[in-house]
């Protein structure tokens, strides 16, 4: 069972690496509390196993008055799975399409899958082992030359990043080449994941608004809907690592 839920944090951390190299709403996916739960579970798993081992010496702990700390422990553990488990439990559902569930493409070779659904598939989950081997290169620094002008033009003519549900295989798409070497490039010549590199976007887009006194005729959230943010917490919290204060106090500085 440790070696179950070691395992699953590893996946867990492989999850959130990938997610923020392929899609632009990353935080609406990162379901914390998985990890959170795995943290809380494994733990339970290790007190166990270390008063077991600590009773080999102590058998006095096997009795019902030494056992009584473990199973405080075990139940303060519990309680913690039980009680955020049902705090998220009440959350508002945030809908999305995931296109990676496995980290084996191969797994995910079914019938239920168009081949189309296959081919992004696979790409998104190559992205990763691209990420994780790049250096820097002669062909790479010629790649970045030669396909970042092409992205920073889509995103300042077409303005894709006001979708919310943006994704860097949708990106790779419109640009007629594949997301490992869109990634690859986003990251060495930007110094940004996708993530990241959409959502500067979006704030710069919610800044030229408020300049623009937009925010007089609706309010700060709908101005952040609109340029492609799918949720206030998301937004709150991409601004702030952005500009380093919140939207509420940067708009308060704007000239009235």
């Amino acid at each position: 069972m440790v070696f179950y839920f070691v395992l699953s944090i590893r996946y867990y951390q492989l999850y959130k690496k990938l997610m923020v190299q392929v899609i632009s709403y990353a935080d609406a996916v990162m379901f914390k509390w998985v990890k959170s739960f795995l943290l809380a579970f494994l733990l339970m798993q290790l007190l166990q196993v270390a008063y077991f081992l600590l009773a080999l010496p102590f058998p006095k702990l096997t009795t019902y008055v030494g056992t009584w700390w473990y199973f405080f422990s075990f139940a303060l553990i519990f309680y913690y799975i039980a009680i955020t488990g049902y705090s998220n439990s009440v959350q508002t559902k945030v809908s999305f399409k995931l296109n990676l569930i496995s980290y084996k493409p191969s797994l995910l070779l079914q019938n239920s899958f168009s081949t189309a659904a296959v081919n992004d598939i696979i790409e998104d989950a190559e992205v990763i082992e691209v990420v994780d081997i790049q250096t820097e290169k002669k062909e790479d620094i010629s790649l970045v030359a030669t396909w970042k002008p092409k992205i920073l033009e889509l995103l300042e003519k077409a303005k894709v990043y006001e979708d919310p549900e943006l994704s860097l295989t949708q990106v790779a798409k419109q640009l007629g080449t594949n997301p490992s070497l869109l990634s690859k490039v986003i990251n060495q010549g930007f110094q940004l994941n996708f993530n990241d590199f959409i959502n500067n976007y979006r704030i710069e887009a919610v800044k030229e608004k408020l300049k623009a006194g937009e925010h007089k005729m609706q309010t700060l959230l709908g101005i952040a809907y609109d340029c492609g943010f799918n949720s206030k917490a998301t937004f709150n919290r991409a601004f702030k690592k952005a500009t380093g204060v919140s939207p509420k106090e940067w708009q308060e500085k704007l000239p009235s």
